[in-house]
């Protein structure tokens, strides 16, 4: 009975241990799926959260930048957090508390002006401002000058005054008028007059009329003499201005309006174009300016023959083909180092948030600043360029897991030199615009930012393509024939220098 006894013990510990060692099997399924299913299912989730977080940190890194350019805030930096990888950030999984239960923590890369040279290439036939070239059309009395775009300066000169035209009996008036459509600028040499009474006593034989005052006596009987106060209307000389009426749209807009203040000899000049007083928004294109003598309108006459009237147009700008030097463009790019999702790069460039994965595609998640519009009432194509870039001088990489900051300062903001045109006009007759690369997937996705912003607003007239080295868009503007200005272009160069600052694995 014992050696039975015993035979049946040692079954029951043999099916204990068979049933521990078959929990340990079920336990160690269990953690086996877990790492093979649940842990890259939660290392994949956390690595798309912290690339959501990555592309927020790209957006507020644009509208911390766009901020100083629109805001004029040149001197000005900014500071910008960006999360290198997943340590820390997110959620590690319910059984984190054993290492090898949780995803491994990804890495990243923040690197400026480290990816292949790219540049911006502007030409276009243009109105090009140019402060040494100066091309002018003279304004002769009665002679009619044809204008087709915005003067920098139309001037009126009044020469050759003399003393004898201040003096206190006869000053001279004078005045020229300088009339173009819709508008009317008057430029006068007008004396002030100051009216006063004046008075005087004379002495008769007989009583004084009854306009008279008489003051006193002298002798009586047939003898007597009387004295009489008589008093006039005067003028007192008090000077001579040069002043400027502008008449508007058939109603007066100023009136007067002295330019200089008690003049003396010589030569004066009045410009017209100044901004005070409002002619350069009122002008149409093509116009006819008209030079005339004024006399007749205020009955002055012109004893001085020789003071003399005449003026200028003056262009600060010249016209022809322009080729704008290179821009680099340099980029703030950030490389991600996933190991449960796809691997993708989000950069900064030229104003705008790009996506580059490894599947070859770029896309853009917020546009450059590059724009088109088309105004269907005054046939204008308008293109805005900001060219924010990064100064190349500033480099650097730092990678690792943790937090870092890029500070960023707007070092300069220069306009390109397209001359400026009051609203409604133009500067361009074409013009192409070109992103160079040596990046494939780079040129295709600027082509196709090219088209697809040029069909958007309907910009008619346009031509996209690339080259071995460069993707263009040439826009020939509504007219299409190069033939006349219809694409006004407002273009300026934003510079910035980014600068890293944190902890990482690497630092140059």
């Amino acid at each position: 009975m014992r050696s039975g006894s015993a035979g049946h013990d040692k079954d029951r510990a043999l099916s204990e241990v068979i049933g521990f060692v078959l929990i340990l099997g079920v336990i160690t399924a269990a953690f086996s799926l877990y790492l093979i299913y649940g842990v890259p299912a939660q290392g994949r989730e956390n690595e798309i959260l912290h690339m959501n977080e990555v592309k927020d940190q790209f957006v507020a890194y644009k509208l911390s930048l766009d901020s100083l350019f629109n805001n004029n805030k040149v001197g000005t930096s900014v500071s910008n957090s960006f999360t290198l990888g997943t340590t820390g950030g997110f959620t590690q999984g319910s059984n984190s508390i054993i290492p090898i239960m949780s995803p491994v923590s990804s890495s990243g890369v923040i690197a400026i002006n480290q990816r292949t040279p790219e540049t911006l290439n502007i030409s276009s036939y243009s109105m090009i401002l140019d402060p040494n070239v100066h091309t002018s059309s003279a304004l002769s009395l009665g002679v009619p000058t044809m204008i087709n775009s915005t003067p920098q300066h139309i001037y009126v000169n009044i020469s050759n005054i003399l003393a004898t035209d201040l003096q206190t009996a006869t000053p001279t008036n004078y005045g020229l008028q300088m009339k173009g459509t819709g508008w009317m600028a008057t430029i006068n040499l007008s004396p002030r007059m100051t009216p006063y009474m004046k008075s005087t006593i004379t002495t008769s034989s007989t009583a004084c009329t009854s306009g008279q005052q008489q003051t006193g006596t002298s002798g009586t009987g047939v003898g007597t003499i009387y004295y009489c106060l008589n008093t006039a209307q005067g003028t007192l000389y008090n000077g001579t201005d040069i002043s400027i009426s502008v008449f508007k749209n058939n109603g007066s807009s100023i009136q007067s309006l002295p330019v200089y203040n008690t003049i003396s000899t010589g030569n004066y000049t009045v410009d017209i174009m100044d901004p005070a007083y409002g002619i350069p928004s009122i002008m149409q294109f093509p116009d006819t300016l008209t030079l005339s003598n004024t006399l007749y309108i205020y009955n002055h006459t012109n004893n001085n023959a020789h003071i003399t009237g005449n003026g200028n147009v003056v262009y600060g700008y010249t016209e022809g083909t322009y080729t704008m030097p290179p821009l680099a463009l340099g980029a703030l790019e950030y490389r991600t180092k996933n190991n449960y999702w796809i691997p993708q790069t989000y950069y900064y460039q030229m104003g705008g948030v790009f996506l580059a994965q490894n599947d070859g595609n770029i896309t853009w998640k917020l546009p450059p600043e590059i724009s088109f519009s088309n105004n269907m009432t005054t046939n204008i194509v308008t293109v805005n360029i900001n060219a924010l870039t990064l100064d190349d001088s500033s480099t650097g990489i730092v990678g690792g897991n943790s937090a870092i900051q890029v500070r960023t300062t707007l070092n300069s903001i220069t306009p390109l030199p397209f001359a400026p045109v009051a609203l409604g006009r133009a500067n361009t007759k074409w013009i192409r615009i070109g992103v160079k690369t040596s990046d494939d997937q780079a040129r295709a996705m600027w082509k196709n930012y090219f088209t697809e912003t040029a069909m958007v607003a309907g910009i008619p007239n346009t031509v996209v393509g690339n080259t071995t080295t460069e993707s263009y868009i040439i826009i020939n503007g509504i007219d299409g024939s190069n033939g006349i200005y219809d694409i006004n272009v407002i273009a300026s160069n934003g510079i910035y220098s980014p600068s890293v600052h944190g902890v990482g694995g690497i630092l140059q």
